[in-house]
């Protein structure tokens, strides 16, 4: 008479199983769904923190039913490595997401310049409005940006500015960035000087009339003021410096999620060199999570690659 052992069956490691499938599957259209314009991030947020929620209960039934095979033999044991592994791959990215919140400061705007921030053509939007509200939301701008992110600098090139300007939309065609608006630098109109009026009296013919003095009022404000009392006969003329400067708004996505960023791209024009700055702001949510840092990185890294030997900071 042949003797059969009956093995017990835990239940909670098939249930892994389907609960990891289902999140798993969820969060991979989900993801496909946003990462192509279909879907909302509104909405890709919530589904993806519900995918989170359910792997980690997967991953915790599969550890119970690895348990129960080790401890008395119960049947389960594949279900729960493939439910276990289900969840994993749901819970790499929730947590390597939950790291950098963690890790880097909360900011959803990065700009290469904090005190003179490059400034949007057109507005841009930032939410959404029912997330809750948080501590860390109230920080001032910028707090932390320095530590967490030194390579976020300018560049400063030794070129013309409509060189650096042709590099410029070049790379950010290759980056992915698409620019929606520029902003160039107005054209200077030629001031023709000021004529006097030649006064004939009668019995001296072509003598001028001299021009009443300036009121001694302190209503009139020149660079001879700054001079030496020395020489009080120089009289210097005022002169305004404009600093020609070019911007360019656009937008880019993530490579991977798809999530969106408003880019501005700013040209300064000083002496012989072009100074290039930068400002990436999320559309989503009080975290970027490094992205908008990565965004400015890698194109910097990219205009320097352009115009490698002009490049001097």
């Amino acid at each position: 008479m042949k003797i059969r052992y009956e093995r017990p069956v835990c239940y909670t490691a098939f249930w892994s199983h389907r609960l990891g499938l289902f999140a798993l599957v969820l969060f991979a259209i989900s993801a496909g769904l946003h990462r192509f314009g279909i879907m909302e991030t509104e909405i890709f947020a919530v589904l993806f923190a519900i995918c989170a929620g359910l792997s980690l209960l997967a991953f915790v039934m599969a550890a119970y039913g690895i348990l129960r095979l080790w401890m008395v033999g119960a049947e389960g044991g594949r279900a729960s490595a493939k439910g276990s592994l289900y969840a994993l791959l749901v819970l790499i990215p929730a947590g390597i997401a939950g790291y950098r919140a963690a890790t880097l400061p909360p900011l959803y705007d990065i700009s290469t310049n904090t005190s003179d921030v490059p400034v949007f053509l057109e507005p841009v939007a930032h939410g959404p409005d029912w997330f809750p509200e948080v501590a860390f939301m109230n920080v001032a701008p910028y707090t932390g940006q320095e530590k967490a992110y030194p390579q976020v600098t300018g560049r400063r090139y030794e070129g013309a500015l409509d060189r650096v300007l042709e590099a410029v939309r070049l790379v950010a065609d290759n980056q992915g960035i698409k620019i929606s608006a520029t902003k160039l630098p107005e054209p200077e109109e030629p001031q023709a000087p000021e004529e006097q009026p030649v006064v004939v009296q009668d019995g001296a013919v072509g003598e001028v009339e001299a021009p009443a003095e300036e009121p001694d009022d302190g209503s009139v404000i020149g660079l001879s003021e700054i001079i030496s009392d020395d020489d009080p006969a120089v009289s210097v003329e005022p002169m305004i410096l404009q600093q020609a400067q070019i911007v360019l708004q656009g937008e880019t996505r993530t490579l991977v999620f798809g999530f969106t960023s408003d880019v501005s791209i700013r040209l300064s024009e000083e002496a012989e060199t072009t100074f290039v700055d930068m400002r990436s702001v999320s559309r989503f949510g009080p975290h970027d999570l490094g992205t908008n840092a990565q965004i400015i990185a890698g194109f910097l890294r990219a205009l320097d690659t352009e115009l490698v030997g002009i490049s001097v900071r």
